[in-house]
């Protein structure tokens, strides 16, 4: 769905923010290999700079991570504020059918959990673990700090629930910082108990209808009572993560009216020490954290944080907020970018009355802004291989995951994995590449796809059936007998690369994630596959 801004937009100068700063910005990340998305910065209520790195649109749900956490803790906030729920609620009270016996936490060896950070905090014995569980509130999961060592591993199974109970409370809660997106979800289903409805379902009236954010998406896990992955599981457009962020910067007001007055100060504000944490926290992860949100180096300043590099940077006292969307591990460069080029930026405008000098620099920004761009594969035909291999039939050797999987991507949520590629053709236009695949469903049934990838040195945008959703894909020839494509889903964060390599009577298939990490969050293994024509 398409919205009309609800930002004005304005010169980045006219809101007292030097263009350089931001120009500074878009060419740092670039030289540092950072895949950004999509980027919007507002000041004073207006947007100075809204950019989207083709294929990507600003109108694309952008998987946005743990920035969903912000908007759990939001709920959290306006049920706090209504009486439903109060901050020392305990976690126990909520789930008394949860409640494990002691000897549940014993290891494998019948010995007690002992903890790997011991403290005056920690605990020693089973009962110490149990009075730990009983003090743990809504403010400790709030704040990360109920007392877990580590984060459960069954997570997102049916058996979450239970299976965060029985992860060792090993310190006492308020005393020992330690993420944990299980406890987000936990919050989530503690409102779904207490009020009977989902974190959407309870947000809307209260806060997606009054900013004009529409309905919005968000996975949920398979749990019997279905709670919806309040942890992670939110895709946002970019004016909606912009909205949101600007209600935080405004603490809770919405055009003149207060909304949820003075949460966003306590949110916003440190609740734990997260420097020399047992994650190892850094730089901009080492400033503290408030409830579901980090705290940023500037004074007052505090983030929305997903994944990545799903950002909505708050900065109060600058009346800024600095919105981002990404696809890469190097967060820390991101933000790195932001304070030494943007924030430098504002209020900066070396000489105000030097007209031309300004009108240059944002003459420099509009056309950076008109270029951004993820690479697209460098255009090359084959003809004479196009012609022989163009129109043939390959028939898979061995098992072959379907086309849903094999593009898959950062972000999504349950794929057909039981689906497996049977064939697979290749057809050859003047300018693009259709690719058409034969597999098998889970449930049987028998479907034809086709993925149509552009030939000329760009991404070409299509409904794919497969994955029911838009796939931006461009393809060219790497070398005489190797075709290269890579796909992105533009629901997800990232896609695939995929290799043919053509070797006689056969076409060899290799295919990799897009995105550079040690994988998880919603990415699915890659495989190499034969077919034989």
């Amino acid at each position: 769905m398409s919205y009309m801004s609800y930002f004005k937009e304005m010169s980045p100068e006219s809101q007292g923010v030097d263009s350089g700063g931001i120009i500074q910005f878009l060419e740092e990340t670039d030289r540092k290999g950072l895949e950004l998305h999509r980027l919007m910065i507002i000041r004073h209520g207006y947007c100075l700079v809204k950019g989207t790195w083709k294929p990507y649109g600003e109108d694309d749900l952008h998987p946005v991570y743990s920035f969903t956490k912000s908007l759990t803790s939001t709920a959290i906030g306006f049920a706090v504020r209504e009486g439903i729920l109060s901050l020392e609620d305990h976690l126990i009270d909520f789930f008394p059918e949860e409640i494990p016996d002691p000897e549940e936490f014993l290891l494998a060896d019948g010995s007690v959990p002992v903890p790997a950070y011991p403290s005056e905090y920690s605990a020693r014995t089973l009962d110490d673990i149990m009075e730990n569980l009983r003090e743990v509130t809504i403010r400790h999961l709030l704040c990360m700090s109920c007392g877990q060592e580590i984060e459960t591993e069954d997570n997102t199974g049916e058996t979450w629930i239970h299976s965060f109970f029985r992860q060792p409370f090993l310190y006492k809660p308020g005393t020992f910082y330690r993420y944990n997106t299980s406890g987000t979800n936990i919050l989530c289903a503690i409102l779904k108990k207490k009020t009977g409805q989902d974190l959407t379902e309870f947000l809307q009236p209260r806060l997606f209808d009054p900013l004009g954010m529409g309905a919005i998406f968000c996975h949920r896990l398979p749990d019997p009572m279905g709670v919806q992955l309040g942890g992670g599981g939110m895709k946002l457009s970019l004016e909606n993560m912009a909205r949101f962020a600007f209600f935080m910067l405004q603490d809770g007001h919405w055009e003149g009216q207060a909304i949820l007055p003075g949460w966003y100060g306590e949110m916003g504000s440190k609740q734990i020490e997260t420097a020399g944490d047992s994650e190892g926290h850094i730089e901009d992860w080492a400033q503290g954290y408030g409830y579901q949100c980090w705290i940023g180096k500037q004074p007052g300043s505090f983030r929305a944080d997903g994944a990545f590099g799903q950002f909505g940077l708050i900065y109060p006292d600058l009346d800024l907020i600095v919105v981002t969307n990404a696809a890469t591990e190097q967060t820390q460069s991101i933000m790195d970018a932001v304070n030494s080029c943007i924030l430098p930026a504002v209020d900066g405008v070396a000489d105000p009355e030097d007209t031309e000098l300004i009108h240059r620099k944002q003459h420099i920004l509009t056309s950076r802004l008109k270029r951004l761009a993820i690479p697209a594969l460098k255009k090359c035909h084959n003809p004479v291989q196009e012609e022989g291999y163009g129109g043939r039939i390959y028939q898979a050797e061995g098992r072959c995951s379907g086309l849903e999987v094999l593009i898959g991507g950062a972000g999504l949520g349950t794929l057909d994995v039981a689906a497996s590629l049977k064939e697979m053709s290749f057809t050859f236009e003047e300018d693009k590449l259709v690719w058409r695949v034969r597999e098998i469903k889970g449930d049987g049934e028998e479907k034809v796809y086709t993925l149509t990838a552009s030939l000329e040195g760009d991404f070409l945008r299509n409904y794919c059936e497969a994955t029911g959703s838009e796939v931006a894909a461009t393809a060219r020839w790497r070398s005489l007998h190797a075709l290269e494509l890579e796909a992105r889903r533009m629901d997800a964060m990232s896609g695939a690369a995929f290799i043919f390599r053509f070797e006689g009577d056969w076409v060899h298939m290799e295919v990799d994630e897009t995105l550079m990490t040690d994988g998880g969050l919603g990415m699915v293994e890659k495989q190499v596959c034969s077919f034989r024509g």
